[in-house]
């Protein structure tokens, strides 16, 4: 995928030190640490500014673990164009992929794992312009705004919201543009974090329902843990909603209230993952596609390849000769 705003170009390295120190400044100060020593970093950080806002495109072109603790004084909208991120933002996990974005608020702690083919669309908004947002809101409040970290993509409200934000990438790549006015970027801020606050569920718009969500949230991430640590494991709905203490009806509908999807769905996400992991790493004469999906449960080799081009989009065999 062609990386985004390659006006703005902030830095491309294979060095880990220097990658964490050039992110950590455009960022916060924070861990990071490659996860395989096979392979090398491939960095690429590119960043425009819309009056306060950030709009960055990251990738590291390594499976890594960012840990920067709390944001504290900024939110951050992580939206992958590609692969996928593994985000602990408090006690919710975040399984981030085109579908679900990430949203962590500055009091919470974050701790992230990137896949190596992750890239992703980031937009740093000011904590002081959530606030002074939401509390200029009848009946808004100083508290701080926390938003719920799991965001759906396909959700109608958020999908306008990414209209917004493409529009802002399409202008940063223009020489001149209408954001290139101080004026127009002030206002254009000011739409991205009014819509923001509007299309995600977050502690100003909707304080009677986070307590439900932090539980659901607990709910869906522990099945979620159990999944990816043995996506090999033949699990039923039941089996995942006793390990995790609720009824099988409670779970499905948490998975399908948070997520949009069902525990099995994300079973067989997690067996594509795995699949094209292998595919990635093998030699094109030493393993066989059939051989890598029996190895992650899929018996029929016409549906494994249906499924595995809606995900990656690519067939199995054009990866493994990759």
């Amino acid at each position: 995928m062609p990386a985004l705003l390659r006006r703005h170009p902030v830095l491309a390295t294979a060095d880990l030190d220097e990658a964490r120190s050039s992110v950590g400044r455009s960022f916060c100060p924070h861990r990071l640490t490659v996860k395989s020593r096979q392979g090398a970093l491939s960095v690429v950080h590119n960043a425009a500014s819309v009056g306060g806002i950030g709009i960055n495109y990251l990738r590291y072109g390594q499976d890594v673990r960012i840990t920067p603790g709390a944001f504290e004084s900024f939110y951050l909208v992580q939206i992958p164009l590609n692969g996928t991120a593994r985000v602990q933002v408090g006690d919710t996990v975040v399984q981030s992929d085109r579908r679900f974005a990430s949203l962590p608020s500055p009091t919470l702690h974050v701790d992230m794992e990137w896949s190596a083919d992750c890239e992703q669309l980031l937009v740093h908004i000011p904590r002081d312009a959530v606030q002074s947002a939401a509390s200029s809101e009848p009946g808004g409040s100083s508290d701080p705004v926390v938003f719920h970290p799991l965001v759906d993509m396909n959700s109608p409200a958020m999908s306008s919201w990414m209209r917004i934000v493409h529009l802002a990438c399409d202008e940063a790549e223009r020489e001149t543009g209408i954001l290139s006015s101080p004026l127009a970027a002030s206002h254009f801020e000011q739409v991205i974090v009014a819509g923001l606050l509007a299309a995600q569920p977050n502690s100003s718009t909707q304080p009677s329902q986070s307590t439900h969500i932090a539980v659901t949230s607990r709910t869906v991430r522990c099945a979620l843990d159990l999944i990816h640590e043995q996506p090999e494991y033949p699990w039923r709905v039941a089996e995942l909603a006793t390990r995790v203490g609720v009824g099988p009806r409670t779970l499905q509908a948490a998975f399908q209230r948070e997520r949009g999807t069902t525990p099995l769905e994300e079973l067989r996400r997690a067996r594509l993952a795995r699949a094209h992991a292998d595919l990635l790493d093998a030699a094109p004469d030493g393993t066989s596609v059939t051989e890598v999906a029996t190895r992650w449960g899929f018996f029929h080799l016409g549906r494994f390849s249906q499924f595995y081009r809606a995900e990656f989009g690519l067939s199995p065999s054009q990866t493994l000769a990759s």
